[in-house]
């Protein structure tokens, strides 16, 4: 899928909040692999925000840290690594998983990082590794495919016809560092939490 086709079924917002542009090369180094472009395309056209209401892509260098993607790849990816029940391994081992994107509930979308970029495979996995289910198409054709309901995976992301497309997240220039800092894997800061957070210019902790 290419983004020309994701830009039509999804409208990116007029400028981008944060996108990432590069340069790739020090990550693409750091992970040991390339990027597949249409990823990199996604990043730069869309930046931070939420699709569906509740999926967040992984953005580099993100000042978010749980949408971080440097940092995802670590914290997603641990704790896995002594489940049994994945039927692929997890990043750095051959065909392996690396996390892309992560919903509101946990769920995961990965990569399966089998042969040339262009041709990983999504692999979907909720928060209890339960459910999961392979898709045999790359990200923005997944994020397509949802959009325009020709992808239903079974458990994951059951959309309904209120639900956005995609939201921008404002300038995460006019946030405070504190808020980001605040953001939780558990449930974290939803686009208008942290639109207030942004707008008030204040960090307001989230209870226990």
């Amino acid at each position: 899928m290419t983004i020309e086709a994701l830009i039509k079924a999804i409208p990116p917002p007029v400028v981008a909040s944060a996108p990432f542009e590069g340069p790739w090369e020090p990550l693409e180094h750091q992970l040991g692999t390339a990027l597949p472009e249409d990823y990199k395309a996604l990043v730069r056209r869309y930046g931070h925000g939420t699709f569906f209401d509740v999926l967040h892509i992984h953005v580099p260098r993100s000042r978010v840290p749980h949408v971080r993607f440097e940092t995802s790849i670590r914290e997603i990816c641990e704790p896995l690594r002594e489940a049994n029940e994945l039927p692929y391994p997890l990043w750095p081992q051959a065909g392996g998983l690396l996390p892309v994107g992560r919903s509101e509930f946990g769920d995961t979308v990965f990569w399966i990082v089998d042969g040339p970029p262009a041709t990983w495979r999504i692999f979907l996995c909720d928060r209890d590794v339960v459910d999961m289910e392979t898709l045999d198409c790359d990200l923005t054709g997944f994020l397509t495919g949802l959009a325009t309901r020709h992808i239903q995976p079974k458990a994951f992301l059951r959309l309904t016809p209120e639900d956005k497309l995609f939201d921008p997240w404002l300038s995460l220039g006019a946030a405070p560092a504190e808020a980001m800092e605040g953001w939780t894997r558990s449930g974290g800061y939803g686009p208008t939490r942290l639109r207030s957070l942004t707008l008030k210019a204040q960090l307001k902790p989230p209870k226990p």
